[in-house]
Order: C-alpha cells, then sequence, then structure tokens
C-alpha cells in the first residue's frame, strides 16, 4: 500500500469517526447535515456521507468521493434502498467553503439545538463561559436564507464567513472549518458547548455575572493562538472512546 493510500484510509477513519462521534453526542439533524473532508489524493475531490445513512451508520467503505462540482468519483458502499448518492441541498453550503477556503481541509454543518437557539439571540454569543471565550472573534453570523440557497447566497456566505472558523447561522445552525477532522470537531463540540452554557446560565438568571479583567483578554490570546491544531492532543483519545464504546466502528 502506497504513502498516499495509506493517509486517504486515515481519512476515512477520521471522518467516520467525526460522523459516529456527533451521533454520540446527539448532534444530528437525522439523516441531514454533513461532514465532509478534502480528500488526501486531490484537493478537487472531498469525502461525504452516503445520503440516507443516518451518523451513526457511516463506515469508512460508505463514503462517497465526488468533486466540488457534485460529480461522484466513488459511490461508497450501503447503497441498498437510496436512490440519491449525496444531498445536493446539503453538499453545496460544503463544497463552496472547501472551494474558497485552503484551510478547509474538514467542514462541519450541523442543526443542533444550542447553538440554533442561540443563533437566535441578539447579542449572539455571550462570553459567559471560558468555552464562549474560546471563540472571542472567531464567529461570523449569517442570516438565514431558506432551505435551498442559491449560488449566489452561497457566495456571500463565504464572503461573510471569510477566515473566521465559525458561521452561526442565523435560526439554522452552525459551521465549523478545521484544517484536521479533528480540529473542526473541536470546534462544533466546543461550540456547542459553549451555546448550551449560555442557554442554561441565562434560564437561571436575568443579571448573570460578566468575567473582566486581564484573563478574558488572556483567554482570547490563548485560544486564537494559530500555531496549535485544536483537537489535535485529544482525537486519540477520542478514537479510543469509540474503540471501547463501539467496536468495530471503523470496520467496512
Amino acid at each position: 500500500m502506497t504513502t498516499n493510500e495509506q493517509s486517504e484510509l486515515t481519512l476515512r477513519r477520521d471522518l467516520t469517526a467525526a460522523y459516529i462521534l456527533i451521533a454520540d453526542q446527539k448532534l444530528t439533524d437525522t439523516i441531514f447535515t454533513h461532514i465532509t473532508a478534502r480528500s488526501t489524493q486531490t484537493k478537487e475531490h472531498i469525502l461525504i456521507n452516503r445520503y440516507g445513512l443516518f451518523f451513526d451508520e457511516v463506515t469508512p467503505a460508505s463514503l462517497v468521493l465526488c468533486s466540488v462540482s457534485g460529480t461522484v468519483k466513488e459511490s461508497g458502499s450501503k447503497a441498498d434502498g437510496l436512490s440519491d448518492i449525496i444531498n445536493p441541498n446539503g453538499f453545496h453550503f460544503h463544497a463552496i467553503v472547501h472551494e474558497n477556503r485552503p484551510d478547509a481541509g474538514c467542514v462541519i454543518h450541523l442543526h443542533n439545538h444550542a447553538s440554533t437557539v442561540v443563533s437566535a439571540h441578539p447579542d449572539g454569543l455571550i462570553g459567559l463561559s471560558q468555552n464562549a471565550m474560546r471563540f472571542s472573534d472567531q464567529v461570523a453570523w449569517y442570516d438565514y436564507d431558506g432551505v435551498n440557497p442559491s449560488q449566489e447566497q452561497l457566495s456571500e456566505m463565504v464572503r461573510v464567513m471569510e477566515d473566521k472558523p465559525v458561521l452561526a447561522m442565523r435560526h439554522h445552525g452552525m459551521l465549523t472549518v478545521g484544517r484536521t477532522i479533528a480540529e473542526a470537531f473541536h470546534r462544533a463540540f466546543y461550540f456547542n458547548k459553549a451555546c448550551q452554557e449560555q442557554i442554561d446560565i441565562l434560564s437561571s438568571t436575568q443579571t448573570p455575572l460578566m468575567p473582566k479583567g486581564p484573563s478574558v483578554e488572556k483567554s482570547k490570546v490563548f485560544f486564537a493562538n494559530p500555531e496549535r491544531i485544536s483537537g489535535e492532543r485529544e482525537w486519540p483519545a477520542w478514537l479510543r472512546f469509540l474503540d471501547r464504546k463501539y467496536p468495530g466502528w471503523d470496520s467496512n
């Protein structure tokens, strides 16, 4: 097996892990939303889940390889009873980000409860917790554009996002970008956590204490360090977690 083939197998395994972890954390919307990863073989192709599978049904072999234009190169396994290979509406959210962001090794789009609730708050994500502080100046906000946005609307979405790692989609959900699958998952996990903490804090008091002092700025600087790829340190632990809880999760 060549080095490139081994890298692609590792990518498929990591992407499968992200799907199952998102399901385990109860952040899915049945068969909708997606996680994509740029192929190690060519920058013009990405891996995505087969439309119609629950996230915990995804395996390395079931992933679909397609171009950013939507042309399917490898349809993957688990095709029985599934008429559509990919979800065109969801796919285009990912493809345009991969096309316009050289750092988009992985893109995660979720309709998870907490981020959707916070997306409708007039002040967005408030720095009420350390987890919220990690996203200071790291989140772009994008107004709802309907279920099936046009190419012009998608172009506006990436313009609004610029180089931010998180896009909070008003009344819709969230989108995270990572240089690696681990980084994109890390950002999705903690953005959801920060949103849930805000919901809980604001439900317990109308006058929450706001963090203050130099520690706030110190936290911003720490989490914004571009030299550190977030999530890399804990990713092996997540994989061990899957091995314990879901034996055989990475089999084909």
